[in-house]
C-alpha cells in the first residue's frame, strides 16, 4: 500500500497537527492527531501522540490488534493528560491495513473514510456534543426540546485523548475487508470543514493515483477563501 501525508499551517499561527506512518512486515500503520487547547504548546500533544502510536505499533504489537490500540490509546492519553494536563489534548484517528485488513481507532473528530466504487464514506463518527445528544435523546433521556436548545453547542469534543481517561472511542474488534480499488484518507478537521465531503470525494474520483489525489486536495485547500484551520490527511491506495 502506499501512503502520502500532506500537512498545511493555514492561517494560524502554529501548526498543531501532526501525522506519523510505520511499515514493518507485519503492514501499514497510519496515525493522524489534532491538537486542542489554547495553551503555547497545542501542537505537542498531537506530535506526541502521533510519534507514540508509530514507535509503540513498531515496537511492541505482536498480536490481538483491537486490544493493542486500545491499551495503546489509553497509555498515550496518560502520557499527555500527565505532561500537558487538562487544558492540551489532541484528536486521533489510526488506521492499520495488513494485506486485506483494516483496522481503525478514533477518538475525537478526526475521521477516516473509504472510497469505495466511485462513493466516499466517513467510517468513524465524529466524538461530539452533538452525538452525546443524539445518544441520550435516542435512549430517551433528554426530550427534543432539550435537545434542541444545547444542539448550538454541539462542535465541541467530547472525546479526546489527554483528558485522564478516554470517555468515547471507536475501533472495530474484527478486521473490515478491503478490496484491490479502496482507497482511504485519514484527515483532520481543516480538511473535510474546508472542502467538504463532496468535494473530496469529487478529487480522489479524479485522481486515481495516491501521491496525485493527495497534491489535489493540497490544492484544493490552500484555494479556499477566508480562515483556514490547519490540515493534515494521508491518502492510502495501490497505486
Amino acid at each position: 500500500m502506499r501512503c502520502e501525508i500532506r500537512s498545511f499551517i493555514g492561517t494560524r499561527a502554529r501548526q498543531e497537527d501532526a501525522a506519523e506512518k510505520c511499515e514493518t512486515d507485519r503492514g501499514l500503520f497510519v496515525a493522524v492527531c489534532d491538537g486542542i487547547g489554547s495553551r503555547p504548546e497545542g501542537g505537542a500533544p498531537s506530535s506526541l501522540a502521533a510519534g507514540r502510536f508509530a514507535e509503540l505499533f513498531k515496537t511492541e504489537y505482536t498480536e490481538n490488534y483491537p486490544a493493542f490500540i486500545v491499551d495503546a490509546a489509553n497509555r498515550i492519553d496518560d502520557e499527555v493528560n500527565r505532561q500537558y494536563g487538562d487544558s492540551c489534548g489532541t484528536t486521533a484517528v489510526t488506521a492499520y491495513i495488513c494485506g486485506d485488513e483494516l483496522y481503525w481507532l478514533s477518538v475525537g473528530d478526526s475521521r477516516l473514510y473509504i472510497l469505495r466504487e466511485g462513493k466516499l464514506k466517513q467510517i468513524t463518527t465524529d466524538h461530539d456534543y452533538a452525538y452525546v445528544l443524539a445518544v441520550r435523546l435516542n435512549k430517551k433521556l433528554i426530550d427534543r426540546a432539550a435537545y434542541n436548545a444545547e444542539l448550538p453547542k454541539g462542535n465541541r469534543l467530547a472525546s479526546f485523548i489527554g483528558m485522564g481517561g478516554i470517555d468515547i472511542v471507536d475501533v472495530n474488534t474484527e478486521p473490515f475487508r478491503l478490496t484491490p480499488d479502496d482507497r482511504l484518507l485519514l484527515a483532520t478537521d481543516g480538511l473535510y470543514k474546508s472542502l467538504g465531503d463532496a468535494s473530496i470525494n469529487e478529487i480522489m474520483n479524479r485522481y486515481s493515483d495516491t501521491s496525485a489525489a493527495a497534491d489535489a486536495l493540497m490544492s484544493a485547500v490552500k484555494s479556499c477563501d477566508g480562515h483556514l484551520d490547519n490540515t493534515t490527511f494521508a491518502v492510502i491506495g495501490q497505486k
